[in-house]
């Protein structure tokens, strides 16, 4: 037969359970409900768990503490114990990094489409018309060969271009 709990059981229940480290709404499951077992003691069937004489654990360091024969469930074996858990509590409040944090590094795949895209000039091979742009061009051959800008490898290649047009010039005006 089972019967329904009264306000002031569910909280007692509830303080249990917060003492135990569990939220109110889940049941602990290493404990199982007992076997209707007749006593003859009706005392003894209503007895709680936290019981005067018992211990409980402090809240913050896991030490054991004396439940007292009235009053209050204690949570914490010393003021220092409340204390830093209270400063602890205010931090995560506020958002300070009191609260241990796991960084769980989680690799992600993404596809990435970059479109590149390249202006190339391209000189343009043209011959010059007038004879200012051929003693142009005639002078910027003789400054690269003189600042060592044309290789000595390419040197032989352009001799016999060199030459041709000298003797086009010396038979021109001889």
């Amino acid at each position: 037969m089972e019967r329904k709990l009264g306000k002031q059981a569910k909280r007692q229940a509830a303080r249990i359970a917060m003492l135990d480290g569990i939220p109110a709404n889940r049941q602990d499951p290493r404990r199982r409900p007992k076997q209707q077992v007749p006593t003859t003691n009706p005392k003894a069937e209503r007895r709680l768990p936290r019981a005067p004489g018992g211990a409980v654990a402090c809240g913050w360091c896991g030490a054991t503490v004396t439940v007292p024969n009235r009053g209050r469930i204690p949570k914490w074996c010393s003021a220092t114990c409340r204390h830093r858990a209270w400063e602890q509590r205010r931090a995560a409040a506020s958002g300070r990094a009191a609260v241990e944090v796991v960084d769980r590094p989680v690799e992600v795949v993404r596809t990435v489409t970059k479109v590149q895209r390249v202006i190339i000039e391209a000189p343009i091979v043209m011959a010059p018309q007038t004879v200012a742009e051929w003693t142009g061009l005639l002078a910027e051959l003789t400054d690269r060969l003189d600042r060592g800008r044309i290789y000595d490898r390419d040197v032989p290649a352009l001799r016999p271009a060199v030459a041709g047009l000298v003797e086009a010039f010396n038979r021109r005006w001889t």
